[in-house]
């Protein structure tokens, strides 16, 4: 009895491992998350919005001495497994989580393999000629520096003008 509960939660873990489970899970009709409820249309919609906002990688965006500087947790990933994409004012971060190993029987498996793609938006313009980069323990710095706006300078706006009884009136 013991070894046949066994078998059916390791069957259940390398369904849940294999990439369609999780599309399976929120496409079926039978779908436990339909929007026929209320609670259905909640669950629904905030599995939508996690799909859409992944977190992963966690990121931190910051300015420090005259640079913006993005830190990425890539954990178990190497430098040649991670696409980063400069373009306009967005920086994207690109790859394939691998955790899966063959021929290892698991008996809690909470990291899928799955691609990852994050855009963050910068705040400011940047050099994209000096743009550095470091891989070190798992976390990903990016370091651009900043290119710093022009003062502001007022224009004086020049306009025709016809005077009417004394009075400048604008065409």
């Amino acid at each position: 009895m013991e070894s046949e509960r066994l078998k059916n939660w390791l069957d259940y873990t390398k369904r849940y491992a294999a990439d369609s489970f999780w599309k399976e899970v929120f496409n079926q009709s039978s779908n436990p998350f339909s929007k026929e409820g209320e609670i259905g249309k909640n669950l629904a919609s905030g599995a939508m919005d996690t799909r859409l906002r992944d977190p992963f990688p966690r990121c931190d965006l910051f300015e420090k001495d005259g640079n913006l500087c993005v830190e990425a947790e890539l954990p178990g990933m190497h430098p040649e497994e991670v696409m980063v994409v400069l373009r306009g004012q967005e920086l994207t971060l690109k790859g394939v989580i691998s955790t899966l190993e063959p021929k290892i029987r698991y008996f809690i498996k909470e990291r899928p393999d799955r691609p990852f793609e994050k855009i963050i938006s910068l705040p400011f313009k940047v050099d994209k000629n000096k743009v550095s980069s470091g891989f070190e323990n798992g976390l990903l710095t990016v370091t651009m520096p900043i290119i710093p706006e022009e003062d502001a300078v007022p224009v004086h706006i020049e306009f025709q003008g016809q005077r009417h009884n004394g009075q400048e009136t604008q065409l």
